[in-house]
């Protein structure tokens, strides 16, 4: 039961205006249309009250289809056609709104004065490899012996627990290696403020460690090395700065950035020494937050229990958790009926930085997803209503998107600067060393390969989230992707690549992103126009009336923008119309409406260039 000064602190809680992030998907008022993405004709057509067949014929678009997902630009002729205003607005979702409100939190100068603003707890994650001693190092911050009550003396689940160290409160969080780790950043959160990488003195660096290493730095968090079991006789510590500094990894001893720091978890050697470097660390980073807000947080694990139903263990990351607080978490609307601490222990709130066991969720929630508190159900029941249109409209045309080979590289094809992820897998040491000496080899001026992890044995989980939250390909040698990650692989929708020949892997990289580079590329100039007159249409852009004086003009041109024979902007032509019709090209002596990708400063008289680049 809350008591009154419970109350009393609840209602001091600030609210912000959840409409101030959330704009309906469609909608249609004082001739303004707005929509998002995944909008069906059928849908457009109903909310303007226009005929579907007439819409159908003037896109171009086959009569009998009965569904059809509309483009930007398809939607914006229509409005035009019709002499409406439009606006895109942006992808209505709870993640969405989640991320919209955690701007703003961390934007926490522009609160207003009664927001209490202040430092919050700092979020570690213990990482490293498998019986290296994280559970033990953690049962030595916090004197317990909770490493006898797991199977095998190996973490089984995600723990997260909290101490006060020199009047500083800090957050552990203990992990299965790393793959809620990754899972957290594949779903866009930030949880952990620093990583603890233990690294066992008798064993130094292992798959696990350079594993950890990978993560903690696609992450882009802090590191501290915790040399661990320096009770044992003859370790060799130069041995582990060297073999951490061929990783990447140079401590302060050797002139890098990154703490070491040797312990013995086991005799509760130099604790205290890492304690107080996670202090300094943390620090440094200035983590403040609003406490007096509505909470925004994120789960670390899920699970069932027998008779407490859905159990799920979340980190508040600002504002403060209450009992009978309403939050949106996924794409449901729960109520909170209770909160434990880590050491189950009932309590009413919990403030940032702190982990606290939820009851009311039911369903278990992947690890990584967000969660932010409400107080307008009516709008928060509107918000998930209208995500789940959304989200079916998206599954609808899922095919559209999906993560394919060829897609892939088209997209690559269309970067100025392309940026491969490589996930590498193969069968021994010498394939891996031989392997990536020759993929190094193709990096130049126009291209990037980065090999994120590289790895000896099959495909795991955590290789297929790595890919899945960086948007990397694995290639595989010699191996074959164990059959019970296929619904993974295609749920995740993740590109894996099988070769038996070396030369065959390194060719098909090669070919497929470099091909290009060896050919010489010509600018050829196509036509030429002279902007008459501008027209503005909603904040999605404006249009040029232009008159074509040489050439031809065709959608998706390069084009050279010039005021008084000085260039002023280089873009691309987005869209081309004659007489509020799209058309594909316009030639010499015809005028035209011109909308240019991303720019919108042009004025009347500027003189344009269109070209095309060829091999």
């Amino acid at each position: 039961m809350i008591n009154n000064k419970n109350k009393k602190e609840k209602n001091n809680i600030y609210k912000y205006n959840l409409s101030d992030f959330f704009v309906e998907r469609l909608s249609f008022k004082n001739n303004r249309l707005k929509f998002g993405t995944n909008t069906y004709l059928k849908e457009i057509s109903e909310i303007l009250k226009l005929n579907p067949i007439k819409i159908k014929r003037k896109l171009g678009i086959d009569l009998k289809a009965k569904d059809h997902i509309l483009d930007d630009d398809q939607i914006a002729e229509i409005a035009l056609s019709n002499n409406i205003d439009f606006e895109k607005v942006d992808d209505v979702s709870p993640e969405n709104i989640i991320l919209k409100i955690n701007d703003l939190v961390e934007n926490y100068k522009k609160w207003p004065e009664e927001v209490i603003v202040k430092k919050r707890t700092p979020i570690v994650t213990i990482m490293g490899h498998v019986d290296h001693g994280k559970t033990t190092l953690l049962d030595a911050i916090r004197n317990t012996n909770f490493t006898a009550k797991e199977a095998g003396g190996i973490t089984q689940k995600i723990g997260a627990y909290q101490i006060i160290w020199k009047n500083n409160k800090i957050t552990f969080i203990d992990t299965p290696g790393h793959e809620a780790f990754t899972e957290m950043r594949a779903n866009g959160s930030k949880v952990t403020d620093l990583c603890v990488i233990v690294v066992s003195v008798d064993d130094s660096l292992m798959k696990q460690t350079k594993e950890s290493i990978d993560h903690a730095k696609a992450a882009n968090v802090p590191i501290i090395i915790a040399i661990n079991k320096i009770d044992l006789p003859g370790h060799s510590k130069k041995k582990i700065l060297d073999d951490l500094a061929n990783y990447g990894i140079v401590s302060e001893e050797l002139g890098g950035d990154v703490p070491v720091v040797e312990i013995s978890a086991l005799k509760n050697k130099n604790i205290d020494h890492l304690l107080d470097m996670i202090i300094l660390i943390t620090d440094m980073l200035n983590l403040k937050t609003a406490f007096n807000i509505l909470a925004t947080g994120t789960v670390i694990e899920s699970n069932i229990h027998k008779s407490r139903g859905n159990l799920v263990t979340v980190i508040v990351k600002n504002g403060t958790l209450n009992i009978s607080d309403n939050i949106i978490l996924d794409d449901r609307l729960i109520t909170i009926k209770g909160l434990k601490d880590e050491n189950q222990n009932p309590i009413l709130k919990a403030e940032p930085g702190q982990p606290v066991e939820i009851y009311g969720a039911g369903f278990s929630p992947l690890a990584g997803t967000n969660f932010v508190a409400i107080s307008d159900l009516k709008l928060a029941t509107k918000i998930i209503n209208s995500f789940h249109s959304s989200k079916l409209n998206a599954l609808r045309n899922a095919n559209a998107n999906k993560f394919t080979r060829e897609n892939l590289f088209q997209k690559l094809s269309e970067q100025n600067k392309k940026i491969f992820n490589i996930i590498l897998k193969v069968d021994s040491v010498n394939s891996l060393s031989a392997i990536e000496n020759q993929i190094n080899s193709l990096n130049n001026d126009n291209l990037i390969i980065k090999i994120i992890h590289k790895d000896v044995g099959e495909v795991t989980n955590s290789d297929i989230i790595l890919a899945d939250a960086s948007q990397a390909v694995i290639y595989q040698f010699n191996l074959k992707v164990p059959t019970k990650l296929l619904p993974l692989i295609k749920s995740r929708s993740v590109l894996i690549l099988n070769f038996d020949v070396i030369y065959k892997l390194f060719d098909d990289i090669k070919e497929k992103t470099i091909e290009n580079k060896e050919k010489e590329i010509v600018k050829q100039i196509i036509g030429k126009g002279k902007i008459l007159k501008k027209f503005l249409f909603s904040k999605i852009g404006a249009i040029s009336g232009t008159k074509i004086t040489d050439g031809i003009v065709k959608r998706n041109s390069k084009v050279n923008i010039y005021r008084n024979d000085k260039l002023i902007q280089e873009t691309e032509v987005k869209s081309l119309m004659i007489e509020k019709n799209n058309v594909s090209e316009v030639k010499k002596g015809q005028e035209c409406g011109i909308t240019f990708k991303n720019f919108n400063d042009f004025l009347e008289n500027d003189n344009l260039e269109f070209f095309e680049f060829k091999n």
